[in-house]
C-alpha cells in the first residue's frame, strides 16, 4: 500500500498455507518417477533420462551404454512361494544391482521382473562385459526369503550408443534383441547387440508377416507319416506333420516358422486348423488307423 505521496506503507492481502498440497504434489511427482516396490527409477523416469542423455551426448559426441535384464525362473518363485515372496525377491535383486552398478550408472525397474541399467560415458566392451558378468553372477547367488532359500538367474542384453542406436527407442530395441539372444542361447549369460541380430530380427519379422498371410489363405498343409507296428508290419497310425510351401521362398521348415508362430497368437490358429484338418482326413481312413497331432505347449 502507498500513501498519497507514493510512500510505501506496507502490504495488505491474504495468505493460504499450501504445505499439505505441496507435500501431496511432491509425493505424486515422486510416485510418477519411482518404482513403488523397489525404490528404483521406474519406466517413465528411465525413458526420460535415456532420451535426455542421448540428446545431450549427441551434441558432445559422448557414448552411453544400456543394459536390459530380466530374471530367469522368477515365475517359479511366485508360483511356489507366493507373490509376497516374489516381491521380497525383487527388492533384494534391486539392492544387489544398485550395489554392483554404484556410481557408474542408474538402475531402474521397468515392471515385472525386468530391470534396466543406464551407463553414461561407457562404451568399452571389456568393461561392460565384466560388469554384465558380475551382475549375472551376483543375481544368481541364493536368496533367503522368510527362512526359505530361492535361486534364480538373469540374462543381460547390452547395447551402446551411438553405435547401436542414437534414439531412445532404437537403443532400447537393440538392447532387447541382445537380451532375447542371451535368453535363447542358454540363459544366465549376457550378449552384446550386433548387426547380425538386427538382420535376424528383420528376417523373423518378414517371415511372421508372410506366415500370417499364408494362414489367412490356407496355404499350410498336412503331410502324414505312417507309424508302423514292427511285429505285424501294419500301419497303426498316421502322424500329422505341418508343411508350408511359400510361392517365393519354396519349402520352409517348421523349425523356422513354428517358433515365429509361437511368439504370438498365430500358433493357436494354426493348431486349431491342423486339428480340424487331421480329424477330417482321418474320417476317410479305416477305423483301425488312428491319427496323431503334435500340439504346441503354447
Amino acid at each position: 500500500m502507498l500513501d498519497g505521496q507514493g510512500n510505501f506503507q506496507g502490504y495488505r492481502g491474504s495468505a493460504v498455507d499450501i504445505s499439505a498440497q505441496y507435500a501431496y504434489e511432491t509425493q505424486v511427482a515422486r510416485q510418477s518417477q519411482v518404482d513403488e516396490l523397489t525404490g528404483l527409477a521406474n519406466r517413465r523416469k528411465l525413458g526420460e533420462r535415456l532420451s535426455a542423455m542421448l540428446a545431450a551426448f549427441r551434441v558432445s559426441q559422448r557414448s552411453c551404454a544400456l543394459m536390459m535384464l530380466d530374471l530367469d525362473r522368477f515365475k517359479q518363485v511366485n508360483d511356489t512361494m507366493g507373490h509376497p515372496a516374489g516381491d521380497e525377491l525383487l527388492k533384494q535383486v534391486a539392492r544387489r544391482l544398485t550395489s554392483i552398478v554404484g556410481n557408474h550408472g542408474e538402475v531402474g525397474r521397468l515392471g515385472g521382473d525386468e530391470f534396466q541399467v543406464l551407463l553414461p560415458d561407457l562404451d568399452d566392451r571389456g568393461t561392460l562385459g565384466e560388469l554384465a558378468n558380475r551382475i549375472v553372477q551376483s543375481v544368481s547367488q541364493p536368496y533367503q526369503i522368510n527362512g526359505r532359500r530361492a535361486i534364480i538367474g538373469t540374462s543381460v542384453g547390452v547395447a551402446v550408443a551411438p553405435y547401436d542406436g542414437v534414439e531412445a527407442d532404437e537403443l532400447t530395441r537393440s538392447a532387447d534383441m541382445a537380451l532375447y539372444s542371451a535368453k535363447e542361447t542358454r540363459g544366465g549369460t549376457f550378449c552384446f547387440f550386433t548387426s547380425e541380430l538386427r538382420d535376424a530380427a528383420s528376417k523373423t519379422a518378414m517371415l511372421g508377416d508372410r506366415l500370417r498371410d499364408a494362414v489367412d489363405k490356407g496355404e499350410l498343409m498336412l503331410a502324414y507319416q505312417p507309424l508302423v507296428d514292427p511285429v505285424s508290419n501294419e500301419v497303426k497310425c498316421f502322424e500329422a506333420l505341418l508343411r508350408w510351401h511359400d510361392s517365393e521362398e519354396g519349402d520352409i521348415s517348421p523349425a523356422q516358422f513354428i517358433p515365429v508362430a509361437e511368439n504370438d497368437d498365430l500358433i493357436v490358429r494354426i493348431g486349431e486348423a491342423a486339428l480340424k484338418q487331421a480329424c477330417i482326413d482321418a474320417l476317410a481312413w479305416p477305423e483301425t488307423i488312428r491319427v496323431a497331432v503334435n500340439v504346441s505347449a503354447i
